[in-house]
């Protein structure tokens, strides 16, 4: 591996672009609200990203005031806000007051034909305008030539070369639907890299269509990129970015390159991102997924425990995870109705949770009620109920709660359930029956929320996380606006048709929180 990156012009160091808030959102299913996009950004200034996408002001109220509320918290980071080539967008953008402007236009032939209604001439001059005018308003600039790697190459240094002239500040390359393949894509980028002065820097934008993302990314670094676009654990539109964990750890560990990350922090960042984007890492997933230290094999087992060099490529204090040693003195602190704060926060923060005040006393709350009913409150237990009341939205967007749930079912009875649900400032008390207790405590709440009327559930998952008949029931549910909106959200309890209730309930209050910022700017 040394012969190779010797005969690569490698930089000494890359910026890493951060784009969790903004591509990241456009998962399926995941939307954040504005006071989640505060923590987020927060989180990731602590991460050390050099440069937060906080999102695209122009697609809504409740976009645009999550900038200006991310702008407005101070972080040592860059602020950047996304808009195509749009001078009205740009003013937007401005005037949330960010320190740099990610301005695109797509240039392939078939989104000018098919999409844009436009010119490649058209293009250009757009193109141009826009990073003239943002220059002249003193921000930083980046421009993005949308569907890069499905253009024509010769057009593509034609308009990179021009907005160069114009003072942009970074070209970014984006292989928009995944499709390029890391030979072509380092390729790309030295031909690129040939039309713009050398203070101008490379970035590149890879999607994980194909599953090339990172490789993409990597393979245009080896031909002198100096940024990269990622997301935290690779969420974002369709298959998602590239992976900012496998990237970084990448360029760290692979090619000796310095970033400005702090890879302590990586792990607790991931499964911040996990709780409250409601996407469950595979624990297959390099760097932070359940089994990327674990070690099944006799022989690497054995070999690890001797030196773990032998068969682990990073250590996993590296990421800010704990080895099995201080695992086992993990599990020696146990929890239940007689748990101390102290011990609950130990256990807590050494599996990597980040947590409000609010959200510790409601894990403490869930601990010591579990254990009064008798139960043996294992570890995985305590990570199900901290994901559960983490990844909720917070205390004051929290539009629906459910105080009461009654269910009657049995042989030969139809059933029944019956909830009482606090509705703003409202209490509503409301009977249904159903083919099932789930479904039946899931029309009761539809009858008695108005905004059930806009939904329907797509999807429904019930994990039983520990076994046996007192196990916790982990489940997940995705539902779908009248707007072909997505919201999942997930919750756990002993009792199975209160998990899935408050499951639902979650995802709603997540849509009314989204409906909510669209109004409040």
């Amino acid at each position: 591996m040394r012969d190779v990156v010797s005969e690569i012009c490698l930089p000494d160091k890359v910026l890493v672009f951060d784009t969790t808030l903004r591509d990241g959102e456009q998962t399926p299913g995941v939307s954040f609200t504005v006071n989640e996009k505060k923590i987020i950004a927060e989180r990731l200034a602590k991460l050390g990203v050099n440069i937060i996408e906080a999102g695209m002001p122009v697609v809504s109220k409740g976009e645009e005031k999550a900038i200006r509320e991310i702008v407005k918290l101070g972080l040592n980071t860059e602020i950047c806000a996304l808009t195509r080539t749009n001078l009205k967008e740009i003013d937007l953008a401005i005037d949330c007051g960010v320190d740099r402007v990610h301005t695109f236009i797509a240039t392939s032939d078939l989104h000018l034909k098919e999409k844009l209604k436009m010119t490649r001439e058209q293009a250009l001059n757009s193109a141009v305008e826009a990073v003239s005018y943002t220059k002249e308003h003193g921000l930083k600039v980046e421009f993005s030539a949308e569907d890069a790697t499905r253009s024509d190459l010769n057009f593509l240094k034609e308009i990179y070369g021009e907005v160069g002239k114009a003072g942009v500040n970074v070209i970014n390359i984006p292989d928009t639907v995944g499709c390029t393949t890391p030979r072509a894509y380092a390729y790309l980028t030295k031909q690129l890299m040939s039309v713009v002065k050398s203070d101008v820097i490379i970035s590149v934008h890879t999607h994980n269509d194909f599953n090339l993302a990172v490789a993409n990314s990597l393979a245009a670094v080896e031909m002198g990129a100096k940024q990269i676009h990622v997301a935290v654990n690779g969420i974002g539109e369709r298959a998602g970015n590239a992976s900012l964990e496998e990237a970084v750890m990448s360029l760290i560990a692979l090619y000796g390159i310095s970033t400005s990350i702090k890879t302590e922090h990586i792990f607790e960042t991931s499964k911040l991102i996990e709780n409250l984007s409601g996407i469950k890492i595979p624990p297959n997933k390099a760097i932070v997924g359940d089994n990327a230290f674990r070690h099944e094999s006799g022989i690497h087992a054995h070999a690890v425990l001797v030196d773990p060099r032998t068969y682990e490529p990073i250590t996993p204090e590296v990421i800010g995870r704990k080895r099995s040693e201080q695992e086992i003195s993990l599990s020696s602190i146990v929890v239940g109705k007689h748990t101390g704060r102290h011990s609950l926060k130990a256990k807590l923060d050494g599996y990597g949770y980040i947590y409000s005040n609010e959200q510790f006393e409601e894990i403490m709350r869930r601990i010591k009620e579990l254990g009064d009913k008798g139960k043996n409150v294992t570890d995985i237990d305590l990570q199900v109920i901290a994901d559960d009341i983490i990844g909720r939205v917070s205390e004051e967007e929290q539009f629906l709660k459910l105080k009461e749930l009654l269910v009657v079912t049995g042989l030969h009875i139809t059933p029944t359930a019956t909830v009482r649900i606090e509705v703003g400032q409202e209490e509503k008390l409301v009977s249904d029956m159903g083919v099932g207790p789930v479904d039946a405590a899931c029309n009761a709440l539809q009858k008695a929320v108005k905004a059930f009327g806009e939904i329907s559930l797509v999807e429904y998952n019930l994990e039983a996380i520990t076994g046996g008949t007192e196990a916790l029931g982990f489940v997940t549910v995705k539902i779908k606006d009248h707007k072909n909106k997505f919201y999942i959200a997930r919750a756990a309890n002993e009792d199975i048709v209160s998990a899935s209730v408050q499951a639902l309930i979650n995802a709603v209050n997540r849509k009314l929180a989204y409906d909510k910022n669209q109004k409040s700017l």
